[in-house]
């Protein structure tokens, strides 16, 4: 399927193992912030509905002419470090602002609500119960897109002691078609598929995340801004987010339809999961399809049409975000860093740096200093 899209029956959320491991061990006090505003098994709805009545939740801020409501949810030391950011716009756009680490594992029942999410992942380890057999891990930046039916209740589960950054936009479709297109007819095919598709059945489709979203979700992690100033900051970034979003289903190459087994299935989760984990030295595409049990041909097809990037694509992005994380969180050489993601000359590295991320590796470390 074009660029991860993916599609599944309407059923209720089940137990599921990810990457092979089982179901993690949670707490039963976990769960994330529907457990906590809303309950267990508590609708989005449901929580933002009792954003103002909830013992814990802080900085709560109104803008009644812009119809914008924002509160804050501040972990106790007991629980981890970080906050919820939960912005609603109107009554169709609801914001989840996430910049936390958890001191155990977490997990939620997420009752299907009808509605688009786009994910921002920046940084973390979530995984999501969208399938019995392969459940969906992200651990890496990137953008996923799906459409949940009501009646589809999947679960939803979180890594500890990893820092979560995340930016997660809940739109009505119709929203999305007034505000940002004309008709479902005028949407990027793989955008007006999960608009168009069947209200009982998840779609979803994992698309890259450019530098520009990448940029304005950190933004909006990252505000300074309190306040009214707050409500209309997150407003206009979130608009400058989704425009950035439905330009990059723009780009996408819409491609037949591709269906897969689950044997393939198996060995591309298997081959992307390899990527993620080996950037020193990056495996040749031989390698990676020796390792999982496929021909180079099958690999390169199916990897490029069930993720949206090529293998060198997707392996060159993951390999330069582990060398910003190295650049910004340790005070390691840039030649090491060269090292530590493949390159045996440190020019050649800071080249390919610079042409991803606009920013040559030396001037990440010089913002670090400052």
């Amino acid at each position: 399927m074009p660029h991860s899209q993916t599609s599944h029956p309407a059923v209720k959320g089940r137990p599921t193992a990810a990457d092979g491991a089982g179901t993690p061990s949670v707490p039963e006090r976990g769960g994330l912030f529907r457990t906590f505003l809303a309950g267990p098994s508590g609708t989005l709805a449901d929580a933002f509905a009792n954003l103002e009545r909830t013992p814990g939740v802080q900085e709560i801020a109104r803008h009644a002419r812009r119809r914008l409501l924002a509160a804050r949810i501040v972990f106790s030391p007991e629980e981890g470090e970080g906050y919820w950011e939960l912005t609603q716009i109107g009554d169709d756009v609801y914001v989840v602002v996430a910049n936390v680490s958890y001191k155990s594992s977490r997990r939620e029942l997420v009752p299907g609500d009808g509605m688009i999410q786009f994910y921002f992942k920046l940084s973390g380890d979530l995984t999501l119960g969208v399938s019995q057999t392969e459940p969906l891990r992200l651990n890496r930046p990137s953008l996923l897109v799906y459409f949940q039916p009501v009646g589809f209740d999947m679960q939803e589960w979180s890594a500890p002691s990893v820092r979560e950054r995340s930016v997660t936009v809940n739109v009505r479709a119709e929203y999305l078609i007034e505000n940002f297109m004309i008709s479902p007819a005028h949407a990027p095919p793989p955008l007006g598929a999960l608009l168009t598709g069947s209200p009982r059945q998840f779609n979803y489709c994992q698309l890259p995340l450019g530098s520009r979203m990448f940029e304005l979700a950190a933004r909006l992690v990252d505000s300074a801004y309190t306040g009214t100033l707050a409500l209309v900051h997150t407003e206009a970034t979130i608009l400058e987010l989704l425009c950035a979003a439905v330009a990059q289903f723009a780009a996408v190459d819409p491609a037949p339809i591709e269906q897969f087994s689950e044997h393939d299935l198996r060995c591309l989760h298997a081959a992307r999961a390899l990527l993620l984990k080996q950037f020193s030295p990056a495996p040749t595409i031989r390698e990676v399809a020796r390792a999982v049990g496929m021909s180079e041909t099958s690999l390169k097809r199916g990897f490029k049409s069930l993720f949206g990037e090529t293998i060198f694509e997707f392996s060159l992005r993951c390999r330069m975000q582990h060398a910003l994380g190295l650049l910004r969180g340790q005070r390691m050489p840039v030649a090491r860093v060269a090292e530590a993601v493949g390159y045996s000359h440190q020019t050649s590295f800071a080249t390919a740096f610079h042409r991803h991320f606009g920013l040559c590796p030396k001037d990440v470390r010089g913002q670090r200093s400052r």
